[in-house]
C-alpha cells in the first residue's frame, strides 16, 4: 500500500469520459502504448530500438510505480465502453503520466490528469510535488508544468526538474 492506512480509490472521474481506473494488472493494452516511439522517448528516455520496453520491462515498472503510489489507468469512453489510453502515478515526487493513444496527446488529457494529481496528493495532505522530470525534447510536457504553476528548479544534461507547491484552497 503506498499511502499508509489509505485505500485507493477504485475510480477517480476526471469529468464526463474521462477518468482514472485503479490499475489491475490488465497491461497488454500499456505494452503497446510504450512500443509507440513518442511515448518510450518522452517517457522513458529511450532511444535505442533494442531497448524498447518489452512485457518484463512493463512489469518491473509497474511494480516500482504501484509500490510508490497510486497507479492509474487513465481511460476515455469510448462507443460506450471505457478503454485505458495511458497512465499516471500519483506520487509526490516525480508523478509519470503517458499518453499512449496519438489521438488523445495534445488535447489537454495530460493537464487534467495531473490537475487529478495535485487534487488526489492535497487531499492526502501533501504540500508540494518535488522532482517532476521532463526531458528537454518533450517541449509539451514541459509546457503543461509550467501553465500548471509548476515552477523548474533545476536541470541536467537531459531534463528539467519542477517542483509544484499544492495550495490550501
Amino acid at each position: 500500500m503506498p499511502f499508509p492506512n489509505i485505500d485507493q480509490p477504485e475510480i477517480i472521474e476526471i469529468e464526463p469520459g474521462l477518468r482514472l481506473k485503479k490499475f489491475d494488472w490488465n497491461v497488454d493494452k500499456m505494452l503497446e502504448g510504450y512500443h509507440d516511439p513518442v511515448v518510450y522517448q518522452n517517457s522513458e528516455g529511450i532511444f535505442d530500438e533494442d531497448k524498447i520496453p518489452d512485457m518484463g520491462y512493463i512489469k518491473s515498472m509497474c511494480r516500482y510505480l504501484d509500490g510508490a503510489g497510486e497507479l492509474y489507468f487513465i481511460q476515455v469512453l469510448e462507443n460506450g465502453e471505457y478503454t485505458s489510453v495511458g497512465d499516471v502515478t500519483v506520487k509526490p515526487e516525480n508523478p509519470p503520466i503517458a499518453i499512449w493513444v496519438e489521438k488523445y496527446r495534445g488535447v489537454g488529457i495530460g493537464a487534467k490528469v495531473m490537475k487529478i494529481v495535485i487534487s488526489r496528493l492535497s487531499s492526502l495532505g501533501y504540500k508540494k510535488i518535488t522532482g517532476s522530470t521532463v526531458y528537454k525534447w518533450n517541449v509539451a510536457s514541459q509546457k503543461m508544468h509550467e501553465r500548471l504553476g509548476f515552477t523548474r528548479v533545476r536541470e541536467t544534461d537531459r531534463d528539467y526538474i519542477y517542483e509544484y507547491t499544492i495550495s490550501d484552497e
